[in-house]
């Protein structure tokens, strides 16, 4: 685990440990809910029983299992001595509803919003993409939600939540920057059977604002390294390592674990011998086919010089048969996962069981 990181897992853990032996009853299923039951269910066991939604849409049917605050108004299997964690603000309403059912604050019931932001989870920085042009200067408006990223937005200042579409990208046939984190990633790494050791490294290609990298670092990786087209992007990502006090392009040491970021600016296809530092891959559909195709032949390239086992993860594999038609790599996982994109292709190198000496 990264340092940086501590202090929002200690604010989480100290409350979510109160919950065992009781009933969870989760309040709101925006990003702040979903994340909340993926962390306590990731990190503890611990599995929500009730969710509350008082503003569901249409599209969500009948049977998601999905309650209104009034849940609170019967006794149903044990609500009344559970544990309530607010995922939305506690405003007036929500205070009379759970204070009305015999709810404590901070006894009974927890808002997380308030636990990890204080107050400042309420901010609305305005909108600075149409009044100044400056695309890559916004930042998210609206209240903080309960995640890795903004956590760091918030206690160190970087810039990592907000998307940046792909029609204000320079490189013809680029994807649309959105931000990556733990929930959606461990999981990801977990199917693979990721225990990373001393020696394992893992590359992103289309690195954006770093956001990848930090969660390999703090699933255990202690190498990872990056290639972003986008100087803009780049450089936000050279900023936010700086904030969280990382060295790029070298090796730093928490309590005696040594870590090394290695962030490249320019185009993926030109990324050739730094790939032989690596044997774990990953793609978030980051480029059109032509240029995919390259990077998967300079990885082949790559083991020629340097045979090893090399995994590739590839999310919403659209161009999945260009690694096929390399010859060098076999399909050895492929499922869903809860994020945009579902679809997750795993590729280990043929010659791994050929020869497990490598």
């Amino acid at each position: 685990m990264l340092k940086v990181f501590e202090e929002f897992k200690d604010r989480l853990d100290r409350v979510m440990l109160k919950a065992f032996g009781h009933r969870i009853v989760l309040w709101g299923y925006g990003y702040t809910g979903r994340f909340l039951s993926w962390y306590a269910e990731y990190y503890h066991g611990l599995s929500v029983d009730y969710i509350i939604e008082d503003n569901l849409p249409a599209s969500i049917p009948y049977e998601f299992p999905i309650f209104r605050s009034s849940l609170f108004d019967f006794d149903y299997k044990d609500v009344k001595d559970a544990v309530v964690w607010l995922a939305v603000p506690e405003d007036a309403g929500v205070r009379s509803k759970l204070s009305g059912a015999g709810f404590l604050k901070d006894e009974t019931y927890y808002g997380f919003l308030d636990l990890i932001y204080g107050t400042q989870y309420r901010y609305c920085i305005a909108e600075q993409r149409e009044e100044t042009g400056q695309i890559f200067q916004k930042r998210k408006t609206g209240c903080r939600d309960v995640q890795f990223m903004e956590w760091l937005e918030y206690r160190y200042g970087c810039d990592l939540v907000t998307a940046v579409d792909s029609s204000n990208l320079s490189a013809e046939g680029t994807r649309s920057y959105k931000i990556t984190t733990q929930k959606e990633i461990f999981p990801i790494l977990d199917r693979c059977h990721c225990i990373p050791q001393e020696k394992d490294a893992i590359f992103d290609f289309g690195c954006g604002k770093g956001g990848a990298m930090l969660t390999f670092l703090d699933y255990g990786f202690r190498k990872a390294g990056g290639v972003e087209f986008e100087k803009a992007l780049y450089d936000i990502m050279i900023s936010n390592f700086d904030k969280l006090g990382l060295n790029i392009s070298n090796r730093f040491a928490e309590d005696e674990c040594k870590y090394e970021i290695t962030c490249i600016y320019g185009d993926a296809r030109e990324c050739r011998e730094v790939l032989d530092d690596y044997n774990w891959f990953y793609y978030f559909d980051p480029f059109a086919g032509e240029v995919f195709a390259q990077t998967v032949r300079n990885i082949c390239d790559s083991f020629k010089r340097k045979p090893r086992q090399i995994h590739i993860i590839n999310i919403n594999p659209a161009f999945h048969d260009e690694i096929i038609r390399s010859g060098l790599f076999v399909l050895t996982n492929q499922f869903c996962v809860a994020m945009r994109q579902r679809v997750v292709d795993i590729f280990v190198t043929k010659k791994v069981w050929d020869d497990e000496s490598i």
